[in-house]
């Protein structure tokens, strides 16, 4: 297997206006068998194989796009109770249960015999054991900057495409992502404020700039609702009330429902949002709130399929 090479230590992202095709021109070698290519990563450089042919997935953002891009290498996913429903092929028997997300099964990695094993996101910390581990596989972390949303989707799946040869089929979806994404801007003009809440046990946590959910507000144009959260970086949001809600007062209510995207029993997002307080606001009384597909805001953020899925949500609340 290839002797796996990190190349730097630091990352500095790609600007969206990166040719597409670039990660697979940067080549370190040449030939039909046992090409590889120079790549990077969250972490830095890597040397991977071109097109390799076993490959284990921790990040279902990755696992998202390589299904869409028609990738067949797949040999070894994190089931872990992660795994969204429209990918659920991959929690079948023919793949190897590699762990969950936040711990990998060692024992059982050999059995993939991977060329190569994908990190990103919430299984970014086992990074490092399992490149001690696996001294012989490269692993890329392909976490997405949430601080950069769309610049680093970007980046993490021209990178995968380039691997494996699809930069075409990349190209031509992100081409028409952006063509909707500009679309949703104009619209997003003149639609008022908007407020993104999670819902989790019958409690909300509210999300504005600078969070896990901040492009609402700067990919799409969507002014936000409240500058109270505008210091605020935790991934998990801040915890509010119902009369944070009504005070802040949306044009546009984004609701993303973690117990479903879990699956989790509970009360509904829409049944916690069903109260006095919220009905007051102008996104209830105005018909304006959106119950967003929460696998594709929760779990898989910044795959190819779950970008487009996020896209028609801004899309159906600009409507």
């Amino acid at each position: 297997m290839l002797q796996t090479r990190r190349l730097t230590a630091a990352l500095t992202l790609p600007l969206l206006s990166l040719a597409l095709t670039a990660c697979a021109t940067d080549e370190s070698a040449s030939g039909d068998d046992g090409e590889t290519i120079i790549v990077t990563d969250a972490l830095g450089e890597e040397e991977v194989p071109r097109d390799p042919e076993s490959v284990v997935v921790f990040d279902m953002a990755s696992l998202d796009t390589l299904d869409t891009l028609g990738v067949d290498a797949i040999s070894g996913v994190a089931k872990g109770g992660a795994v969204p429903s429209y990918l659920r092929e991959y929690a079948g028997d023919e793949y190897v249960d590699v762990g969950d997300l936040f711990e990998p099964d060692l024992e059982a990695i050999p059995a993939a015999e991977p060329d190569l094993i994908i990190v990103g996101g919430r299984s970014a910390g086992m990074h490092d054991t399992l490149e001690k581990t696996f001294p012989d596989v490269p692993v890329l972390d392909m976490s997405t900057d949430e601080t950069d949303y769309l610049e680093s989707a970007r980046r993490n799946i021209t990178t995968l495409a380039g691997i494996f040869g699809e930069e075409d089929r990349a190209e031509q979806l992100l081409a028409e992502y952006d063509d909707r994404i500009a679309a949703a801007r104009e619209k997003a003009t003149d639609a008022g404020t908007g407020l993104v809440l999670l819902t989790s046990g019958g409690e909300i946590t509210a999300y504005s700039i600078n969070s896990r959910f901040g492009f609402v507000h700067d990919v799409f144009g969507v002014a936000p609702a409240t500058g109270e959260l505008g210091d605020t970086e935790s991934r998990h949001g801040e915890a509010v009330s119902f009369e944070f809600v009504r005070e802040a007062n949306p044009d546009l209510l984004y609701v993303v429902d973690r117990d479903a995207a879990i699956g989790e029993e509970g009360e509904s997002a829409r049944e916690i949002l069903d109260n006095a307080l919220v009905r007051k606001t102008k996104a209830w009384t105005r018909g304006k709130v959106t119950y967003v597909d929460p696998e594709a805001w929760y779990l898989v953020g910044g795959g190819l399929t779950s970008l487009g899925t996020l896209i028609g949500d801004i899309e159906t609340s600009l409507a």
